[in-house]
């Protein structure tokens, strides 16, 4: 899968966390450094794998453990509605 951020939401990096403003459902979330990175990942330019090899390279992490956190992660923000998840090309 591809994810993609939304283009209805903004994001600030506040410390080490980020932080993402949903105007129109006028809810806002606050994402731990880990998941502000793979935030910053998904772009729609890379798969959720090449994003668990970014984040297991630069935590230090199995990439096992980084593709099922990445996962869980790309899958929790898409249920917020603030990404898109588009399939495999």
């Amino acid at each position: 899968m591809f994810p993609l951020r939304s283009d209805t939401v903004q994001s600030r990096k506040v410390g080490a966390d980020t932080l993402i403003l949903h105007a129109l459902l006028k809810q806002y979330h606050v994402l731990n450094h880990v998941a502000g990175r793979i935030w910053e990942l998904a772009d729609g330019t890379r798969d959720s794998d090449e994003i668990a090899t970014i984040v297991a390279s630069e935590y230090a992490i199995d990439e096992a453990s980084a593709r099922s956190d990445v996962t869980d992660t790309l899958e929790a923000l898409a249920a917020l509605r603030i990404l898109e998840l588009e399939p495999a090309r």
